[in-house]
Parts: C-alpha cells; structure tokens; sequence
C-alpha cells in the first residue's frame, strides 16, 4: 500500500489557484477512480472535482474555505500505486551530521521566509538536531509570508503535520480565515476578457423582430428555443460561423455559444456547443451555471454569443465580441400590442467576416427561424 494524493486540479488555463467550496469525503471513505470529491471555486465558477484514484481516504487536508495553489493536496488515500507526495514538500535527512549553528538557523529561516537576526545565530546550541521540514500548504506559507508568521512557530492540527491556512488563524488567536473576495475576482477576470474584445472591428444592426406568439417565461425553456432559432440563422449563413485568423478565413468545426445566465457573484456565460440534440441538455447546463457550477467542457471556446434580456425593462442590447467569437445576438424585452408582440433584436458581428448585408440577411432568417421554433 501506499499514500497517494489527490490535489487541486488545474480546471482552466489560467487558473493559478481555487477556494475549497465542499468536501465530499470523509476519512475512512472507500472512494473509486472518477467518484466526485470536492467542489472547487474558481472565480465565479463552481467545479467538482473527481479522483484520479481508487483507495480508501487518510487524511483530509482542505476544508471549505481554503483557498488552494494548482497542485496542492487536497487528501491522502491508501492505494496499490505508487506515492505520488513523495518530495513535494521534501523529507526529514536520514542520519546526517549535525549541521553548524548558523546553518541550521538559515534552514529554518528559508523555510519559514522570515528574517534571522546575528543575536538569534549566536544563542543556537553548537551541535543541535538536524531540522525537520517544516510542511505547509502553499496558499498557508503565502499568507504567512504576507503577515509576517514564522512557520516554525505554528502547529499543525493536521494528523499529518502539514500546516494548513485555518492553522495560521488559530496562532493569531483567531478562528476566522481570510475569505478572499470572489467577487472582486471575478470583476477582474471580465476586465480581462473585455479587452479581447479591442482586437476585432466590429459592428451592430438591430431589427424589430414579429413573433407569432410570446416567448415562454420560464428562462431554460427560451433559451432552448432562442439557441435552436440562431444556430439554424448560422448553419444558413456559414460566414457567421468563420474566423479570421493570421490573415486566413477558417471555418469553425462547429457552432459554440455562449449564453448569458445571472448567478449570486454576478453574470456568466457558459458555453454550449449546438451540435446535435443539444437542445436536450440546454436546461441543466444553465441551471448550473446559475449556482455559479460550469463544468470545464463549458467554460471556453465560444464562437458566438446569445444575450437574452427580455426579462428586464431594457428594450435593446448591444453587446462587444470577446475572444474567438464572431458573431453576438442580443434581445432586449418582448412587447405585445394588439395581439402582436415584437422584440428588438441586435446582432453584432466582425467587420472581417462579413458586411452589414450580410448582417441584414441574417436578422430576416433569424425572424423566420425563431418563429418556426415557437410554432413547434
């Protein structure tokens, strides 16, 4: 048997670290290859975490809360493979000989990152114990560098020894960690993202659309409906489904959109491929993501974008092309006058793609297309 460690994963290309949302196993757990462990925060996302091994659960090392470098361990199982832990965070010398005082006061001193003053050198026995490591998860020795703790002076509650974020709270005399800001975060990342959006000349047209009759009140229902109208609007007009890369046109292998959904941390897009019978999974996807949980085959590589604000007062909508997307539709609030109900609609698309005719044709086919949805 050996120890083997399930750690944070690293769930996108640019995460550098995740907030432990829910733990859900518990020591003494028998768990299987590919069973849910964890749920991990990442910006405005929520992802479960799977094991990448069978094995019974030793010691659990995060709790909800901590917020987790990419490749930290989060548990320890008993498995039949190899030790994956051995030399992360290195291991106690094997029968070496004492090392000078001044040595191994700078041992401990590098390890804990803090400053070591002459007076401190001079007053360490000649011929002390060889140090052991000091273990730590990494966003612990971080918050400990930042306020100034000395590692070596904490102690891990943790059967294993490895010093752990709600450990440094404790040793100020405090049971309340820092909870890092997701909101901010994620603010951040939009910031991001926008600027993307910069790199492409793009443009809007708007047409008020005639529907044949409301669109359904329930959100998931009509952005089923919404998503089928503008993927059949795209397969009839292919150029929408085109990007302009490195001075070439190249044809997207399929239709990705990515779809407004509001959450608690504000407003995300997960992205959702309109091949098949995608219309079947819209309404779990969605429903997901607005308890801010995207899975990782939903977080990137939109071609398009569907913006649905017929539910606010908000009469039309002009939204900005990120990334690899090429073309936008945007709704703003359906109106019903006579037994009639219209609904502006506004398509943003890249100027290298296509032109404003092209854009025109495109609304008329959208019109068409939404109302034979409606229709059934």
């Amino acid at each position: 048997m050996a120890s083997t460690a399930i750690v944070m994963p690293k769930m996108s290309m640019t995460m550098t670290e995740g907030e432990v949302v829910e733990i859900l196993i518990a020591v003494g757990d028998e768990i299987t290859s590919g069973q849910l462990v964890a749920v991990v925060g990442t910006d405005k996302t929520d992802m479960e975490v799977e094991s990448d091994h069978a094995g019974k659960v030793l010691e659990v090392l995060a709790k909800p809360g901590d917020v987790l470098e990419v490749g930290a361990p989060m548990f320890m199982l008993e498995t039949q493979g190899e030790d994956l832990l051995a030399g992360l965070f290195g291991s106690a010398p094997e029968a070496v000989e004492p090392a000078p005082a001044a040595t191994e006061v700078s041992t401990v001193a590098a390890s804990s990152q803090a400053p070591v003053e002459e007076s401190v050198i001079s007053e360490v026995p000649a011929v002390p114990e060889p140090a052991k490591p000091i273990l730590a998860m990494p966003g612990a020795r971080r918050q400990a560098r930042d306020q100034g703790i000395d590692l070596a002076n904490v102690q891990a509650a943790s059967p294993s020894g490895v010093i752990k974020q709600s450990d440094l709270a404790v040793s100020r005399g405090s049971a309340q960690a820092i909870e890092p800001n997701r909101e901010l975060k994620a603010r951040a990342l939009i910031a991001k993202v926008v600027a993307t959006s910069l790199e492409i000349p793009q443009f809007s047209l708007s047409k008020k659309v005639s529907i044949s009759k409301p669109l359904p009140k329930d959100f998931e229902t009509r952005a089923s409906l919404l998503l089928q109208a503008w993927q059949k609007t795209i397969a009839a007009s292919p150029k929408l489904n085109t990007r302009f890369v490195d001075g070439s046109f190249v044809s997207n292998s399929e239709v990705r959109a990515a779809y407004l959904v509001e959450t608690s941390l504000g407003f995300v897009s997960p992205v959702i491929s309109l091949a098949g019978d995608f219309a079947i999974t819209v309404g779990s996807i969605l429903a997901a993501a607005s308890t801010n949980k995207i899975s990782l085959e939903n977080l990137s590589g939109a071609t398009t974008s569907v913006t649905d604000l017929s539910e606010f007062d908000v009469l039309q909508a002009n939204t900005l092309l990120f990334g690899s997307q090429t073309s936008g539709l945007n709704l703003g609030k359906a109106l019903e006058q006579e037994q009639a109900v219209t609904i502006d609609v506004t398509i943003v698309l890249d100027h290298r793609i296509v032109d404003p005719g092209d854009g025109a044709r495109a609304l008329g086919l959208f019109e068409k297309f939404l109302n034979e949805v409606l229709d059934g």
